[in-house]
């Protein structure tokens, strides 16, 4: 996100090879977790779908236990007898939109528990007799649009359980009807529209089919239907049509005594023809009426009115433009009146009149241009739709005396205000529906007139204002639909009085915490904002007092033209929150905010570009469950490693610019089962080895996909399938980096250990002496003058020694200037510059060495330096002093100090204590030697 990361964590030695041996033997797609074209649906493992993926066969590896596979837009040509061997669970098949035309014999054989199966759109040619083998339990066959048109004696047989037939759009002829009905008794619905037979007659039935409720015929050639006996005594439902032309109507009476709903559509059928179905129908109760003709003969009406059961009558006509007196004056006991897509301009006054039992009237898609005078005073309507028609204002009598209307529909007309008379005698009115109209403010119109209104949808309107009190005295209402072409400014307690909204969709423009005013109740909220607006960020007691308390699901779009800051100001307080989504929210997401929502398990954040994310972000929500990232352009996925998302199942992160894939991202979310990876561009490079490894060897998480994954870089393997690439060059260059790698270490480590334990010391000593020759380049450079005689180095324990026997000699009887570094070093200077200087401002260097002397950090830097200037300069500049006896081998840290001391005299004073005068004069001696130039001659190599 806010990185580019890239990860190339290979494996060690001993990994390396099983994973090698694992790439070289690849397994079968079927043992891979995640299916090749298929995806498992995340809330129901049991179902499987592979659509839009053109596959050409069955894919392998689909879990045998599936009861619901789909494969809609398939290329599948042939199904065979080994696709669905193993599913003896499987219930449903969709294998619609296909290019499927033979399916073997026996392929089925296995399915016995499927009850549906869907071969829609495909190029069926031919039904064998045994295609079908081992269906004993289908209910639903659905073959339409296919160009079926042989079908085999016997293909039907296995098929004794079939409910539901669908044929519509095939070659199929009137003998196969017969072998249809005869091996199928159970058969509810047949639906056998538009097929290659020209009558419909007794004769094709051997016998009645006592279950049949449903027939749906069709064909421009039909040119008759003729039934003399109850073949179908339990047909309740029949849809026919055609061109009508020549077509004859032979129906016996009462044998189609249970017929209930006919749809009829014939363009060319004669008057008369309607007049015989209608008085053959005794019992119909819906009839829909389509394509009658150019000509509307006023007749078809009468005949469709003295029916004397009919109660809905349903009317699609093109060239209906008036609906006068007479027309439906014998319609009396109608209670649905539906005259959709005709030309309606107007309905007589007195049109409806008559209908005193009509309950729902709908008059969509015509052109009215206002709501009809004829329903006024109809007391029994309860659903009234004038949806899609030209109406431009609502006047105060046009929905007069409507006592009993429940539900009023006005959606796309060109309505612009209400008044607050025209809904005064809708006091029982609880659905309202003005969408897509021209309506740019509300005021108190409709809560003064719906007190009981529950369902309010008023989108797709230029809204922009909602005052004060606008839903003051709707406490009924439950759903609201306020979603606007423009942005909606609400003013401060603009919906006081909803205390009983659920579910609200808005658009706004203010950011006031006062505009969700009265909203305590509601659980699903709707947020748009789709204008260029400025939203200040919200005090602190403002965004405690947002009153949205009982949210669970919150949407917030934003339209991806506009940037609003601070628009998450409404999440906070929602304690109940369960499902966030933000679309299109760009702004920076402040890292606190989650912690008001604990119980967030669903968020979707989409529609962001570049979109930058922290881990602090999650940590409040860390009983996430699904989180959605799709199309945000991220390039990282780092934040997830620390984001504690130990319950997360579903991730989505299809198109964004993700490269490379950690694995130890997948390890820091122990929960997750299904993964959306799609349209990234994957560079496959080594530095995705693991990745790749991952998708093949995991069995948790369902990697969406992942076969279908391209590769975008570099150029070479651009287009190829990232499952394609080879790894295994990968790991041969990681073992043999390994190997190397192991080798190197191996090696150095013993070197390291050799010169530790043989030659520790000398490179201490080296050290030093390094320093030493620092500290000396620098004070040859500087010329430094001496100042004293003799620098003396000596350890704090034995200072009473010096200051009572050194001092009150060289100092008070020899008369020579010292150096000591508690009397002489210059506070506050470092201790390593007061040494060096002491030294180089020094002739001599005098080292009172002692046990305690060796044994302190500061003393042996002291007589390192000076024994560095010894043989640097080729000078007598260093005097040693034995206090006690050593042995050579306590001096083995010092190695030139030792070195020395073997093969030199020294000045030791437990050796002078029987001659203190003679070891005084030794060391004056020492202090004097090399005052001259001509005097070089160094006490350590003369015997003293």
């Amino acid at each position: 996100m806010e990185k580019t990361w890239s990860w190339c964590r290979m494996r060690p030695v001993g990994t390396s090879l099983p994973s090698l041996l694992f790439v070289l033997l690849l397994p079968q797609p079927s043992i891979f977790y995640s299916l090749k074209n298929c995806t498992i649906d995340f809330n129901d493992s049991a179902k499987v779908f592979c659509d839009f993926n053109k596959i050409t066969t069955i894919p392998r590896g689909i879990p045998k236990t599936v009861t619901y596979l789909s494969a809609f837009l398939n290329n599948i040509v042939t199904i065979t007898e080994s696709d669905f061997k193993g599913f003896t669970k499987l219930e449903t098949i969709f294998l619609e939109n296909g290019y499927i035309k033979y399916i073997e014999d026996g392929a089925f054989s296995d399915l016995s528990a499927l009850t549906t199966l869907n071969l829609a759109h495909n190029h069926l040619t031919k039904l064998t007799d045994h295609m079908f083998e081992g269906l004993t339990n289908l209910r639903i066959l659905i073959l339409n649009r296919n160009s079926i048109k042989c079908i085999m004696p016997l293909a039907y047989k296995p098929l004794g359980k079939l409910q539901e037939l669908y044929l519509n759009l095939n070659l199929v002829k009137n003998r196969d009807v017969v072998n249809i009905v005869s091996q199928c008794p159970s058969l509810k619905v047949l639906d056998i529209t538009d097929n290659d037979f020209s009558c419909f007659e007794t004769d094709l039935f051997p016998f009645a089919l006592q279950n049949l409720t449903a027939l749906y015929l069709s064909s421009p050639v039909m040119r008759n239907f003729s039934i003399h006996s109850k073949v179908f005594p339990q047909l309740e439902s029949l849809f026919i049509s055609g061109s009508g032309h020549g077509f004859e109507w032979d129906v016996s009476d009462k044998v189609l005594t249970n017929l209930k709903t006919l749809d009829i559509g014939f363009t060319q059928l004669k008057i008369e023809t309607y007049k015989k179905i209608f008085q053959s129908l005794v019992s119909l109760e819906n009839l829909h009426l389509s394509h009658f003709g150019r000509i509307f003969d006023k007749r078809l009406f009468d005949f469709v009115c003295g029916l004397p059961s009919l109660q809905k009558f349903y009317v699609s006509q093109k060239n209906i433009s008036v609906i006068d007196d007479t027309l439906l004056q014998f319609c009396s006991n109608l209670t649905d009146l539906k005259l959709s897509s005709n030309v309606l301009m107007n309905l007589s006054e007195s049109s409806l009149r008559m209908m005193t039992r009509l309950t729902n009237l709908s008059i969509d898609s015509n052109k009215l241009s206002q709501i009809p005078r004829t329903i006024r005073n109809m007391s029994t309507l309860t659903h009234l739709s004038f949806q899609s028609n030209q109406i431009l204002r609502l006047k105060c009598s046009d929905f007069l005396n409507l006592h009993s209307l429940t539900e009023i529909n006005i959606n796309s007309n060109r309505i612009s205000t209400f008044k607050s008379c025209v809904f005064k005698d809708l006091k029982n009115l609880k659905v309202l529906f003005v969408e897509s109209n021209l309506i740019s403010q509300l005021d108190d119109t409709i809560a003064i007139s719906l007190p009981s209104l529950a369902v309010f949808n008023v989108s797709e309107n230029p809204l922009r204002s909602i005052e004060k009190g606008t839903f003051h005295n709707m406490s009924s209402l439950t759903d609201l639909n306020m979603k606007s072409t423009l942005a909606t400014e609400v003013q401060r307690g603009g919906f006081e009085g909803l205390v009983g909204l659920k579910r609200m969709i808005l658009s706004i423009n203010y950011h006031s915490g006062s505009v969700f005013k009265g909203l305590q109740q509601v659980e699903r909220l709707v947020v748009y904002i789709s204008s260029k607006i400025e939203m200040t960020e919200l005090t602190v007691s403002e965004q405690r007092t947002l009153h949205l308390e009982a949210v669970q699901e919150l949407t917030i779009l934003v339209d991806k033209n506009v940037y609003v800051y601070h628009a998450l100001y409404i999440i906070y307080g929602l304690k109940k929150l369960q499902i966030l989504s933000l679309d299109s929210i760009c702004c920076p997401t402040p890292s606190g905010i989650f912690w008001e929502t604990p119980n967030l398990q669903n968020l979707q954040i989409i529609n962001c570009a570049e979109l930058s994310l922290e881990p602090e972000l999650f940590q409040p929500i860390s009983g996430l469950r699904i989180l959605d990232l799709s199309h945000n352009k991220m390039k990282s996925l780092h934040f997830l490693i620390e984001a504690n998302l130990t319950k997360l199942e579903k991730l989505i992160l299809a198109n964004n610019e993700l490269t490379i894939i950690n694995e130890t991202v997948f390890e820091a979310l122990p929960s997750l089962r299904y993964l959306d990876l799609t349209g990234n561009p994957f560079v496959c490079e080594c530095s995705n080895a693991e990745f790749i490894d991952w998708l093949v060897r995991n069995k948790q998480v369902q990697v969406v996909d992942a076969f279908q994954y391209r590769c975008f870089s570099p150029r070479s393997e651009r287009g190829h399938f990232l499952l394609n690439f080879n790894v295994q060059l990968c790991w041969e260059f990681s073992s043999f980096y390994y190997f190397v790698s192991s080798s190197a270490l191996v090696l150095l480590t013993l070197l390291f250990s050799f010169t530790y334990h043989l030659l520790r010391w000398q490179l201490v000593y080296g050290f030093y002496l390094l320093l030493a020759f620092l500290y000396d380049s620098k004070k040859r450079r500087q010329n430094c003058p001496h100042i004293y005689d003799a620098f003396v180095s000596y350890n704090v324990h034995d200072e009473n020694w010096v200051y009572e026997e050194l001092l009150p000699e060289l100092e008070g009887v020899q008369g020579w200037r010292l150096c000591l570094h508690h009397r002489d070093f210059q506070p506050g200077k470092p201790i390593v510059e007061n040494i060096t200087d002491a030294i180089y401002s020094s002739r001599k260097t005098l080292c009172v060495i002692s046990r305690r002397y060796l044994q302190s950090e500061w003393c042996s830097r002291e007589i390192q330096m000076a024994s560095f200037r010894l043989f640097d300069e080729q000078k007598d500049v260093l005097i040693l002093l034995f206090l006690e006896e050593i042995s050579s081998n306590q001096l083995s840290p010092f190695y030139r100090m030792r070195k020395l001391v073997k093969r030199c005299t020294y000045l030791s004073w437990s050796q002078a204590q029987s001659h203190k005068g003679l070891f005084w004069e030794n060391v004056r001696r020492a202090l004097e030697c090399g005052n001259e130039p001509a005097d070089n001659q160094n006490p350590l190599t003369t015997n003293i």
